[in-house]
């Protein structure tokens, strides 16, 4: 069984320009490197390797998906929730905001197991830090959370935002906190990091009114 947030209930005021080029970036970069002979060789050389870290390869890293599976589910949240983030804090700062909380993502994974040879890949530490400006900007949005056995959906439950990111949160820190950190797989203090990163951006990119309960 698995769970996804669907229906929104705010769509955005303008065009989310940024947004859709950010998925439409990471699809193109997946299906050009993924058809390549030299896939593997790809990415565990653009990868973030903490062993051997580089700032390109930081960059690099949030463009490159190890398979399908991990793109979609990248690319779904970003298109749940990146919009209505663009929508509020404008394109040049929706921008600023997803690759610093990809570099916050990076940075705290470094931090916490920095001499892993592993390569770190993936869009989902800054699509963290998407999420929770998300959360602080709309907390009170409704949502409905989509239980689906395999891929058929059985039923949903009503939800706000703020549960919904908040939850998911928690369960990538208690993870990050009971995992090893050098044992591959989910990158869970990227995640971490990636929110965090969010966070603290939001004061400094987020000027207008305090987010209204919705009836």
């Amino acid at each position: 069984m698995f769970i996804l947030p669907i229906d929104d209930s705010r769509p955005p005021r303008h065009f989310p320009l940024v947004n859709l080029l950010l998925i439409a970036l990471n699809t193109y970069i997946f299906f050009k490197t993924a058809s390549s002979p030299y896939f593997e060789r790809i990415i565990w050389r653009h990868g973030f390797v903490p062993a051997h870290p580089h700032l390109a390869d930081a960059v690099s890293s949030m463009f490159l998906h190890a398979g399908l599976l991990h793109l979609l589910g990248n690319m779904y949240f970003l298109w749940v929730f990146g919009d209505n983030v663009e929508d509020r804090l404008g394109k040049a700062a929706y921008l600023a905001a997803y690759l610093l909380s990809g570099f916050g993502a990076v940075f705290l994974q470094y931090t916490v197991d920095p001499h892993s040879t592993l390569p770190l890949i993936g869009a989902s530490g800054a699509i963290s830090g998407v999420c929770a400006l998300y959360m602080v900007m709309f907390p009170w949005n409704r949502m409905r959370l989509q239980f689906f056995l395999l891929i058929f959906p059985i039923f949903s439950i009503p939800v706000r935002a703020f549960f919904v990111v908040g939850f998911w949160f928690l369960e990538q820190y208690l993870m990050a906190t009971f995992s090893s950190p050098d044992q591959g797989g989910v990158a869970f203090w990227a995640h971490v990091g990636g929110f965090l990163t969010g966070l603290a951006l939001f004061p400094f990119l987020y000027s207008g009114p305090p987010p209204k309960r919705a009836a």
